[in-house]
């Protein structure tokens, strides 16, 4: 006999509704006066859309938690970031690195590579690798000394830190080396696996140390250039070219695929072909993003060989023929994989789908004032159509108004991602108008931090979205860019949340700032040392 649903229990219908996707509970929401009541009355269907609306996912560690609290801290994260925030000062610290010897001060600090994931700072220098954390328990900080928990015989030439698997990447290489035989593999560089919490090797590796082979076209002397690895979850990316030193040709662009619980590695061709100035970013541990000057290309692995296949290449915006420009990648850090620090891992992290990735296109010094950034919506890096057997090339005008927000910028304007935010280091307490160019940054002044928004579902949700005069969430459009390092005016109606903190840093020695969920870390450098001050914004009242 059929039953009709509206004649079910109510705890029923809302049972049945939590197994459709947020954006279907909307809609059944919106059909009749009945599901509309379901979902306002039911906590779990309230604290489901909640997470939607925020482009947030639950992590395991939450899993004994009740769901008023889960609500609760679901309310604090909207809380924070808001217009006219505090900052507070959570965490300050200098960090003594012994200055290296014969290096001027500028060459110091440009050496010096800094990151932050989950409350851990860290930084390597030619001296080591210094380990902070910046959370309210410091035990994790560490001071790895050159040479003597690395190689007796040399340092490493990159390294990455991953908090959440206590997990140190290492790659060492001789950098030059002649080739004679091209009918064998060559180890072009080897990477090793170490606790960062002991320096030891880590246990869930098969192996301590792996090598990356190359088999090359032509004998003749060679210089190898590798990019830091890039950690997500049990697959580490690590990009690589080489210039052969007779004829100064620069190779095709490689990438080693490192599984490193396994211990394997597999080399692949990209498809950038001479182009030195490629980043990869792993979108996760199936995808990458191989970024040329003129073109993003998506990857897939595929199994069982774990070759790469090119999925989709967007072309970029054709470039003004005179500007020498590159590109730095910005994007939110990965939280794939299993978290040996689970007092590390945060309770919710952004959804795949909510991210934004920013492209910061910086031109040559006669043409600076053309430098912009690319904020583009991560969407495009998923979906069907990475599911196609034949490669798809899509133009510019197809995917670029509709998916992407264009800024005019200056390289002295810090940038840092966090999920669907920016936060921008700019010379002035107040929003840009739309296609305003800003001065750079002064050597001797302030700065203010901007937050910028591009979760779209909370600005649709937003009482206040035609409302640009509103002070809870102003919501701005990037409007028409004029002139930049591309050949023709960039236009995007994509709107954005825009607030600043009227809190002013001084530009002196300021080095990098790294957004996280709930906090800011900022980082000063002077001889031999980094200064590190950790901001949260004071939460508002939410009811």
């Amino acid at each position: 006999m059929a039953v009709e649903i509206f004649s079910l229990p109510t705890e029923l219908t809302c049972h049945i509704l939590l197994f459709l996707a947020p954006r279907d509970i909307c809609h059944c929401a919106m059909t009749c006066k009945a599901f509309w009541n379901v979902a306002q009355n039911s906590v779990d269907i309230k604290y489901k859309l909640e997470l939607y609306a925020q482009g947030l996912i639950e992590t395991a560690t939450l899993d004994s938690t009740s769901l008023s609290r889960k609500m609760s801290s679901l309310k604090k994260l909207a809380s924070l970031w808001r217009s006219e925030f505090r900052l507070n000062t959570v965490f300050d610290e200098a960090v003594i690195a012994a200055a290296i010897d014969g290096l001027p001060p500028w060459l110091q600090y440009s050496s010096w590579t800094q990151s932050v994931k989950c409350g851990l700072w860290w930084m390597s220098t030619h001296g080591g690798l210094f380990v902070r954390d910046c959370n309210k328990i410091p035990n994790l900080s560490r001071t790895w000394l050159k040479h003597s928990p690395f190689s007796p015989d040399q340092p490493p030439i990159r390294l990455t830190v991953d908090p959440l698997q206590d997990l140190v990447v290492l790659v060492f290489s001789t950098v030059f080396f002649d080739v004679a035989d091209t009918e064998q593999d060559h180890h072009v560089f080897w990477v090793e696996f170490r606790l960062a919490s002991s320096q030891g090797p880590h246990p869930d590796s098969v192996c301590v140390s792996l090598e990356c082979m190359h088999t090359f076209d032509a004998p003749g002397s060679y210089h190898v250039f590798v990019t830091a690895p890039s950690i997500c979850g049990d697959r580490i990316f690590i990009y690589y070219y080489l210039k052969n030193m007779e004829n100064m040709t620069v190779s095709a662009t490689f990438i080693q695929m490192i599984d490193w619980k396994k211990g394997t590695a597999k080399r692949c061709l990209l498809l950038g072909g001479q182009d030195n100035l490629q980043q990869v970013y792993a979108v996760n541990q199936r995808t990458i993003v191989d970024f040329g000057l003129n073109s993003l290309t998506v990857y897939t692995l595929q199994e069982p060989d774990g070759s790469l296949h090119p999925r989709l290449t967007y072309l970029l915006p054709k470039s003004r023929q005179s500007d020498m420009r590159f590109t730095v990648v910005h994007a939110s850090p990965s939280f794939c994989g299993a978290a040996a620090r689970m007092d590390l891992m945060p309770g919710h992290v952004p959804s795949p789908e909510s991210q934004i990735l920013v492209l910061e296109f910086l031109s040559g010094p006669q043409w600076r004032p053309l430098s912009v950034i690319l904020v583009i919506d991560m969407v495009i890096f998923s979906g069907t159509a990475l599911q196609s057997e034949t490669h798809i090339q899509i133009p510019w005008s197809k995917w670029g108004p509709q998916h992407t927000c264009c800024f005019p910028h200056d390289r002295t304007h810090q940038i840092s991602v966090f999920g669907s935010k920016i936060a921008y280091a700019l010379p002035q307490d107040h929003t840009p108008e739309p296609g305003q160019r800003l001065e750079e940054l002064p050597d001797e002044g302030h700065f203010y931090i901007h937050i910028w928004d591009f979760n779209t579902r909370l600005i649709t949700r937003s009482e206040h979205i035609y409302n640009p005069d509103s002070s809870d969430l102003p919501i701005r459009k990037p409007g028409v860019v004029t002139q930049s390092c591309f050949d023709e005016d960039i236009i995007s109606n994509h709107p954005y949340t825009a607030i600043a903190c009227r809190t002013p840093f001084p530009t002196n020695g300021f080095r990098k700032m790294f957004l996280e969920q709930d906090r800011l870390t900022l980082t000063w450098s002077r001889i031999g040392a980094v200064d590190i001050q950790v901001v949260s914004p004071a939460q508002t009242e939410v009811e």
